[in-house]
Order: structure tokens, then C-alpha cells, then sequence
């Protein structure tokens, strides 16, 4: 059992002005979800070390807990399906978050669990605990918490916990 609450090492959001855009990224297509949790990610780490890789990081754990989803892939498949065409395999692809997640400890080459949450897990304190876990049970030293809101607006959240 940890002995006291997760301090937060370094946090970011999106957007963080008005003239925010969410970069692209090669292979994530026709929905801003995986731009905007990578972004977010990014600037987080950034904070804490840079220009990636995370040289010298801890073993980190990304959690990634989203309430809507990504609502971008799913209209798009729906879209394409509707429509009765080919659906672009890419969406396949990113239609699972832990694929965004894989770019992100790739990235930043950060070798802890990988874990996405959906609807029904609502940021605050139970994030906090599911993040507190993993490190109780030693499957990381610290945690990297992303929450993620497709809008609109579309927003996103991320700290960099540790014991």
C-alpha cells in the first residue's frame, strides 16, 4: 500500500490557448482522438524530460480513461458502413485507443503497462487509484494519466503521477 497520495511530477491539457491545433500523426486518420491524446501525452512528458526519448524515465504506465471515446473513428466507420464503402483499414487500426498509446511509449521508448478505460470510468479520484495500483503492484514506478474528451470541444488532461 502506497503511503499517501500520488504527487503529480508534471502536467499538461489541450487545448492551452485558442490557437491550439493538434498536429497530425502518420496513420491515425479522420478523427482528432488519437492526435489529441498524443498531444497532450507529449506535452506532458515534455514537461518532465524534454525532447523525447524519456532518458533515464522510471518504468511508466500510461492509463488513458476517455468517458465519450473515440467518437471520430466511430462516426467515420459508421460513415463508410452506412454509405457501403470499403472501410479504410487504418480505422480498424485506431479504433482501438491502445494503438495511440503504442505511439506514445514508442515515442518516448517508456516500457510500463499500457492501459485505456472507456465510458463509466470517470476522471478524479478513481483514476488516481487505478494509477495508485499499478504501482502498488509493481508493474510501474510511475503513471502517466490521460483522460481524453471528444467535443465539442474536444479536450484532454494528462499528469505524470509517482509515489
Amino acid at each position: 500500500m502506497l503511503a499517501g497520495p500520488l504527487r503529480v511530477l508534471a502536467a499538461a491539457r489541450w487545448p492551452d490557448g485558442p490557437e491550439d491545433e493538434l498536429p497530425a500523426i502518420a496513420g491515425f486518420v479522420e478523427s482528432a482522438f488519437s492526435p489529441l491524446v498524443a498531444e497532450v501525452a507529449e506535452r506532458c512528458l515534455r514537461a518532465r524530460y524534454g525532447a523525447p526519448p524519456a532518458v533515464g524515465a522510471p518504468r511508466t504506465a500510461l492509463l488513458l480513461a476517455s468517458p465519450s471515446g473515440d467518437t471520430g473513428t466511430a462516426d467515420a466507420l459508421a460513415r463508410a458502413t452506412a454509405a457501403g464503402q470499403r472501410v479504410a483499414p487504418l480505422l480498424f487500426f485506431q479504433s482501438n485507443p491502445n494503438a495511440v498509446l503504442g505511439h506514445v511509449a514508442a515515442r518516448w521508448q517508456v516500457d510500463g503497462p499500457v492501459v485505456a478505460l472507456g465510458p463509466g470510468f470517470p476522471d478524479g479520484p478513481e483514476l488516481h487509484e487505478r494509477a495508485a495500483l499499478l504501482i502498488e503492484d509493481g508493474d510501474a514506478e510511475q503513471v502517466l494519466l490521460i483522460t481524453a474528451v471528444q467535443g465539442p470541444p474536444d479536450r484532454a488532461t494528462a499528469v505524470l503521477l509517482a509515489p
